[in-house]
């Protein structure tokens, strides 16, 4: 019991080193014509449009066209420190058809999650990613909230890690990606855990369960799936261009 103790106190106090990440101040932030509202530290600032357009050219390269994902909004810290590509927090909004939650309820274990992640490439898994894998997918009925983690080994670059927030709507989603490398994910988690618990639907557009919302449906973590490789590719972009 002692040892547990003096792990976590080690913990809080390594958390509380890193800036940034120990209870930082936020601002309110705005976005989807007022429709969603929700906290970001104060000290982050948006990411130029012209980034974001590059990692949604990056999806349909990395996914040869299957998949087009279109990043509305992101977010880094101004003073990132000697990782000037990490972190990134990433907004994305979907408006394609409300989706039913009973899709969610019963999802497959992650061994056939990975699988069907891996098939979702016709061109294969990009040679600078030495691997990928499906580390966690839950469901919140009562916040209709998917919640994904991936992990990838990428090289030139390490283990980086995809924590992934999908809100249903009532016309698709609004999903939150934070993108960091693995040794500091777990201080990266308690920030992104509370820009989660911050987001706010406008009525217009919160998610409202019906009868037939318990039938299942086609997954969604392929699409996940995407995402993360997406945003890979975006990040070995990135570096590449680093002086």
């Amino acid at each position: 019991m002692r040892t547990n103790t003096l792990t976590a106190v080690m913990a809080v106090l390594l958390i509380a080193a890193l800036p940034g990440f120990a209870d930082p101040v936020v601002r309110p932030v705005s976005i989807y014509d007022d429709l969603v509202a929700m906290e970001v530290p104060k000290d982050w600032l948006e990411i130029d449009p012209m980034h974001l357009e590059d990692l949604t050219m990056w999806s349909a390269e990395a996914t040869a066209g299957r998949s087009v994902e279109v990043y509305q909004h992101g977010f880094r810290p101004r003073d990132p420190g000697p990782d000037p590509s990490l972190p990134n927090f990433l907004v994305q909004i979907r408006e394609s058809g409300r989706l039913r939650y009973g899709r969610f309820l019963h999802l497959q274990p992650l061994d056939e999650l990975q699988d069907e992640a891996h098939r979702s490439f016709p061109n294969g898994i990009p040679p600078l990613v030495m691997g990928v894998a499906v580390d966690d997918v839950t469901f919140d009925p009562t916040t209709f909230c998917l919640r994904l983690e991936h992990s990838l080994d990428l090289r030139f670059v390490g283990r980086v890690t995809v924590l992934t927030a999908a809100f249903l709507t009532e016309r698709g989603l609004v999903s939150l990606h934070f993108v960091d490398r693995e040794r500091r994910i777990e201080s990266g988690r308690i920030l992104f855990d509370r820009i989660v618990e911050s987001v706010r639907l406008s009525p217009e557009i919160a998610y409202q369960p019906r009868k037939t919302d318990h039938l299942p449906g086609l997954p969604f973590f392929v699409a996940a799936a995407i995402v993360a490789l997406a945003l890979i590719a975006f990040l070995l972009r990135r570096r590449r261009l680093q002086p």
